[in-house]
């Protein structure tokens, strides 16, 4: 075969390592003919090729490269194949053996430094900015991470961030390691084995963010458990009371209170971390007048136990600072023995408890679910309840 492919990571602050990877195909015979996509070089066999990467640095005022520079590398016996990312791509002309175009190496360090070393501050200007804008979000009153990170789509998102703030980390650790390597020796260094990773990091991100997107689009239908809803006056009712009654949460019929919910929602979603269902259920009362009833059930069925108490201590902290539908809710230490771990609120209306792996929030406005009798009907639907 007279073409051959292969894959170009390189950034121009490692173009000493494209220079390296063209002179190993070079000595096999191979010619660069194109870069596509950034990345995929497209080689061709030639007899005798040889190639020299250059920085782009003597950029004309319309933003294109020296054409005298061009010219002085043509006549020299050098044809410009490519720009890329900062470089500029060289392969000799045929029958031809051209030196090579940069001799003087502490004019090449110099040219390098000057380039490059603004560019080491201004990574680590945005690893600074990443880092205050998740302080920032960490502050927020109303951000609801637990319930985030129980849906997949959620836990992809957070995954792409930390990737995207590790990468910014290495890249510019790498970087400035790099540079004071080349700086004691007064020279472009071949940055070796790490930089050729870090480069090849940075054009795996696209496919990752695109196999990110089609996770946060097929979630509902590869996540989710469970989806019903019951809003009157519509003609179609998927959470009825049996449907949802299968489920670990807490009902209106399982605290005797009148089966007339004219508004119920179950919503349930499977991760790596955790199992998640949340119900709502609002609840007519006899007086028009006076407010419904307004039921609601969180649970996470975590993976671990310590997932479940950083879990509890993370929804205790959002729901005190007002990251909760019906507004923020004030916890204090309850002594029962039936759970692990319990709070209660509002003179009992909400509880919020751990036992073993499973965390739940259940709160009914207006009825005390911390009484004997309401502990155990909670303790059997969320415990015991079978999915």
């Amino acid at each position: 075969m007279n073409t051959s492919f292969g894959f170009f990571p390189y950034e121009a602050m490692n173009y000493k390592a494209a220079q390296t990877w063209l002179n190993r195909k070079a000595a096999q015979g191979w010619g660069l003919k194109h870069i596509y996509l950034g990345c995929i070089a497209r080689l061709q066999r030639m007899e005798r090729p040889s190639h020299f990467v250059d920085l782009d640095i003597r950029s004309g005022f319309d933003g294109g490269t020296d054409v005298d520079y061009l010219q002085l590398c043509s006549d020299a016996g050098w044809e410009l194949v490519q720009q890329l990312r900062g470089m500029l791509l060289f392969r000799s002309a045929p029958g031809k053996s051209p030196a090579p175009i940069q001799t003087d190496g502490e004019l090449e360090w110099e040219r390098f430094w000057k380039k490059y070393r603004p560019r080491i501050w201004s990574t680590l200007i945005t690893i600074i900015a990443i880092g205050l804008v998740v302080f920032m979000l960490s502050l927020s009153t109303r951000q609801n991470l637990t319930v985030m990170l129980a849906v997949n789509s959620g836990l992809l998102y957070a995954l792409y961030l930390i990737l995207m703030i590790l990468y910014t980390v290495l890249k510019w650790g790498h970087s400035k390691w790099y540079m004071s390597r080349c700086r004691r020796s007064n020279r472009v260094e071949d940055p070796g084995p790490v930089a050729i990773f870090v480069d090849s990091l940075y054009h795996l991100r696209i496919p990752v963010l695109c196999l990110i997107l089609v996770g946060i689009i097929t979630d509902n239908a590869l996540g989710t458990t469970v989806d019903l809803d019951w809003y009157s006056p519509n003609e179609t009712y998927t959470a009825t009371t049996e449907a949802c009654q299968e489920w670990p949460v807490l009902m209106a019929v399982d605290l005797n209170l009148p089966d007339s919910g004219y508004s119920r929602h179950l919503e349930g979603h499977r991760t790596v971390l955790m199992d998640f269902l949340e119900y709502r259920e609002l609840i007519a009362q006899k007086e028009s007048d006076v407010p419904p009833y307004i039921l609601t059930t969180e649970r996470y069925d975590c993976l671990t136990e310590t997932l479940a108490k950083l879990a509890i201590a993370q929804r205790q902290k959002e729901t005190r600072n007002g990251a909760f539908l019906w507004g923020e809710l004030e916890w204090e230490s309850a002594s029962l023995t039936d759970f692990d771990e319990c709070y209660t609120c509002r003179e009992g209306s909400y509880l919020l408890f751990r036992q073993g792996k499973v965390v739940a929030l259940v709160g009914c406005s207006g009825v005390n679910l911390a009484t004997s009798q309401n502990l155990e009907v909670i303790r059997e639907r969320i415990l015991n309840g079978q999915q």
